[in-house]
């Protein structure tokens, strides 16, 4: 019986874990792939499979890249690895939406028309997009404006539930009239 030596039968706790949970640990990647994701390996644990599935396919075409498209989705990952979490949520709710509501060509247009644009008006149209509070969590899909309709100022909410016992939380009895 021939057994393997204990290093390699011995799994880093990182892997381990990596594996309970259905991701990929860092040291579980190809150097290739380490390579490629580089900038992204502070992140790598708090990513779910699912994205961590998503950038090693990325990583798959990434030595049959150009230099300067290597060098753009290298920093573009680094971009991405310094925005805060709920940043990388809005980001992709915004790509989702952007997707669902303008035409691929017209996209394409638009994109080529900003990358046209000299930084510094890059840079002032960046400024002048509102701040989102900080304070407030980012939703998990945006609101439909029709669904989120508020009373109109001046008038008074109707009544459209009866009032509720705030010890039983049950509607209250209308008083009986005699």
């Amino acid at each position: 019986m021939l057994l393997a030596p204990v290093s390699a039968q011995a799994q880093p706790d990182e892997v381990v874990l990596a594996q309970a949970a259905g991701t990929m640990a860092w040291r579980g990647l190809t150097a290739e792939q380490q390579a490629a994701l580089q900038p992204l390996q502070k992140l790598w644990p708090s990513l779910g499979a699912d994205q961590q599935r998503k950038w090693v396919a990325l990583a798959y075409n990434f030595n049959r890249m150009t230099p300067d498209e290597r060098a753009t989705l290298q920093s573009r990952m680094k971009e991405w690895a310094r925005l805060t979490p709920a940043q990388r949520t809005q980001a992709r709710l915004n790509f989702g939406e952007v997707q669902r509501r303008v035409p691929a060509d017209e996209r394409r247009a638009k994109w080529e028309e900003y990358q046209a644009l000299p930084i510094e008006e890059r840079e002032r149209l960046a400024s002048d997009q509102p701040k989102p509070l900080k304070s407030a969590a980012p939703a998990l899909r945006p609101t439909r404006p029709a669904v989120s309709a508020g009373v109109p100022s001046g008038a008074a909410p109707a009544q459209t539930t009866p009032p509720v016992n705030r010890h039983t939380l049950l509607p209250e009895r209308a008083p009986a009239s005699r």
